[in-house]
């Protein structure tokens, strides 16, 4: 979700020529003295975009942020993939606070999501100390007071007499609030490890 909303802000500040832009995406100027409220509020006034998304403007929808491959991770004798995963709540983003140097192209946004509730395809292969864990299934989950620190390096390039920018670096720092899980099928429904 963050690279689609820092995309969108690069929009708001290196967009050369405002004629190629949708209406309801309002440009600040690198030199506006109260640079980071009109960022702020540019990307207020576009949340309701972001529901649906734009598809002539290559804008995804959020509701709901759809991510085919999520993430695959193995280590310590376990494997572990995320897939098919369906977000809602993301469109409910608040940008709490956002620092900007337009001379480094660097980025760095802290957001809140009050709920996102995510439904995927999960695959878990190994050990735990000596007990085997293997599962495939469903996974529901509740999640409550997401914060989110976002920081993004970019590089500007001009292509077609047009200004753009390229985030070459992204790192994200998630944390949550509280939550609730419920994945079918852990341990193979093996009745002895349930």
């Amino acid at each position: 979700m963050h690279r689609v909303f820092l995309s969108v802000l690069a929009l708001f500040v290196f967009q050369a020529s405002t004629e190629d832009l949708p209406s309801f995406i309002h440009v600040c100027q690198k030199s506006d003295p109260n640079l980071i409220q009109c960022l702020m509020a540019a990307v207020e006034d576009v949340r309701p975009f972001f529901v649906d998304g734009v598809p002539e403007y290559n804008i995804p929808k959020l509701e709901p942020l759809i991510m085919k491959d999520f993430f695959s991770e193995e280590a310590a004798g376990m494997k572990i993939t995320v897939s098919d995963v369906s977000a809602w709540g993301c469109s409910d983003y608040l940008v709490r606070s956002m620092e900007v140097d337009m001379d480094n192209h660097h980025f760095i946004v802290n957001i809140e999501i009050p709920k996102l509730r995510i439904e995927a395809h999960y695959n878990v292969d190994g050990k735990l100390v000596v007990m085997p864990i293997k599962g495939d299934g469903h996974i529901e989950i509740n999640i409550t007071d997401v914060t989110a620190r976002s920081e993004l390096m970019g590089v500007q390039f001009e292509k077609d007499g047009q200004n753009h920018l390229r985030f070459d670096k992204f790192d994200i720092e998630v944390k949550v609030g509280g939550g609730m899980a419920r994945v079918e099928n852990l341990f193979n429904g093996d009745k002895v490890l349930l």
